[in-house]
């Protein structure tokens, strides 16, 4: 069987045409690993923004949580005492229309759902179709191995039988040497017994004749007899060898013989399967032959028919043909064009990702050098109050600052400055400031400066539960916080009056000062809620935690 080079000439030219397929993939694939990569820096920029904010936004998110309630709160008491019956009417008409277009809502994701799913399908069967195209791919190939490989194992099975055929002749010739060997040895034997025999009796004739004595005669033939006895042994020796290579030789005669028989039977196998095959072709091709000599006489007859009117049409196809040419140019400029436009795009966005990618990389620079600032201001302020003795809590990653003013804190229900938190004010704050604003690397990125006050959660001797919609609950709770604000405001005004304390960067820092009153569970975690006197609440919860001063300084980044 020969090898067709033109059909393998043909299946290069389709290998050709999916690589440049795998070429469009390979590109495809580069864009989706930009992406990637942008993305996953993008992620790690936004990690580490959103740990800085981190505590901002739980505060903040903390105060319009409990914003909403104190709102629900309110609203619901004005639609149950205060609002009129139309207001009330109007306002459930509303939630009903709100809950229908939810359930509308709901109804369209289950509609999606179950495209999302149908689609599934579809390209589960589409998979399903591809795979069984496969199998039949490979599997025509794997036939084509086999017919290949069987023609080569005939081959080789021939070679194999020539050699085979060449080792049994040089092991005949071999047997044939051999056994010469051994006759030409037994010869050698008969002649050396013959010899003895002639020289006994050459020997006994002299001893009769009285030409030898009886000693000399005896002595004369035992070392003839010696002498014969070694030759015999020698020769004997000699043809045992021989006969043992004789066998040996055999032995592998038969086994070559055995493989040449396998062989030959094998060879036959595989020559009775290429003649069913070469029938099974023959049949084939006479099949085809019959069918192309049919579809002929087909061809004849409608040629015989189509030929009248070809005439005719052929002005036509002319002109179809010339409209089709005019057609296919403008498909293939425009084909053109689009490739020539995805290029540029693909350029583009290639650029657009190289510009996101700067721009992460930029903000994930100034993210860290925020971090570092912070941790470098935090680290001067608490150098800072350690040299001059003065006591806070200051958080090493954020800055924030929470006074210690031991026992000398504001009396219950107010918001006067004592005399000793003056002085811890008028040591903690030069320091405070000199670190924010005496450090040219962050003080032009310094945008605010926040005093917050914090108040307990106690309120004419007995707790205030914050999620209460009582009405003495809540007018004590906007006494305490106007009472943070208060106390924060205390200090502000304090520090803004130049009489009371002067220091360096003193315009600076108030120029960004704000003050603000935050709720008692910014700071502190309440164990138990049912506790009616304040005194019983403050030995279950840390109630002097509550009661604090923050400051806390802001960064602009952009700066």
């Amino acid at each position: 069987m020969s090898f067709n080079y033109n059909k393998n000439k043909e299946h290069h030219s389709q290998d050709s045409f999916w690589t440049s397929y795998s070429d469009l993939f390979l590109g495809l694939s580069t864009i989706f690993l930009l992406l990637y990569v942008t993305a996953s820096l993008r992620t790690g920029t936004e990690g580490l923004r959103n740990q800085i904010e981190n505590q901002k936004l739980s505060m903040k998110v903390e105060e319009l949580e409990h914003q909403l309630k104190m709102y629900e709160s309110v609203k619901n008491d004005y639609i149950e005492n205060q609002a009129t019956k139309d207001e009330a009417q109007e306002y459930q008409e509303l939630m009903d229309k709100l809950t229908l277009l939810q359930e509308d809502a709901k109804s369209e994701k289950d509609r999606l759902v179950q495209e999302a799913l149908e689609n599934e399908k579809k390209v589960k069967a589409l998979n399903k179709y591809q795979q069984m195209v496969r199998n039949v791919l490979n599997s025509n190939k794997m036939a084509k191995a086999k017919i290949i490989n069987r023609d080569d194992l005939i081959k080789e099975q021939d070679v194999e039988i020539e050699g085979q055929e060449q080792t049994i002749t040089e092991l005949n010739q071999d047997i044939q040497s051999k056994k010469q060997l051994i006759a030409q040895g037994e010869n050698k034997i008969k002649e050396t017994q013959a010899a003895l025999q002639k020289r006994v009796n050459e020997l006994r004739y002299a001893y009769k004749m009285n030409k030898l004595s009886k000693n000399l005669f005896e002595q004369k033939m035992a070392q003839a007899r010696a002498e014969n006895h070694q030759k015999v042994q020698q020769l004997a020796n000699v043809n045992a060898q021989y006969q043992a290579q004789l066998q040996q030789a055999s032995a592998q005669l038969g086994q070559v013989q055995g493989e040449l028989s396998k062989t030959q039977g094998m060879l036959t196998e595989k020559e009775q399967e290429a003649k069913y095959l070469a029938g099974t072709l023959s049949k084939t091709k006479a099949e085809s032959q019959a069918k192309m000599a049919a579809m002929s006489q087909g061809f004849a007859a409608e040629k015989a028919g189509m030929q009248a009117g070809f005439a005719a049409e052929k002005a036509g196809l002319q002109q179809g043909l010339a409209a089709e040419k005019a057609a296919a140019a403008q498909k293939l400029a425009a084909a053109h064009a689009g490739l020539m436009a995805e290029r540029q795009a693909g350029a583009q966005k290639v650029a657009a990702l190289q510009g996101q990618l700067s721009d992460t990389q930029g903000q994930l620079a100034k993210a860290k050098a925020e971090i570092e600032a912070r941790k470098m201001v935090a680290g001067e302020i608490q150098r800072g109050f350690a040299k001059a003795g003065v006591k806070a809590d200051i958080d090493l990653q954020t800055g924030d600052v929470v006074l210690d003013f031991g026992q000398a804190y504001f009396d219950s229900d107010s918001d006067r400055l004592k005399k000793e938190m003056k002085g811890v004010l008028e040591k903690a704050m030069p320091i405070y400031s000199k670190s924010l604003f005496g450090n040219p690397r962050v003080s032009d990125k310094i945008s605010a400066v926040e005093i917050i006050g914090f108040a307990s959660p106690t309120y004419q001797g007995r707790f205030i539960d914050p999620q209460s919609s009582k009405a003495e609950d809540k007018v004590a709770l906007k006494y305490n916080m106007d009472l943070s604000y208060r106390r924060a405001n205390s200090i502000f005004t304090y520090m803004l009056d130049q009489q009371n304390v002067q220091f360096d960067h003193q315009k600076e820092l108030l120029s960004l000062m704000k003050v603000s009153g935050r709720s008692f569970l910014e700071v502190m975690k309440v164990q138990n809620r049912n506790i009616a006197s304040a005194a019983e609440f403050c030995k279950q919860n840390d109630c002097k935690k509550a009661q604090r001063v923050i400051i806390r300084f802001s960064m602009d980044t952009k700066k």
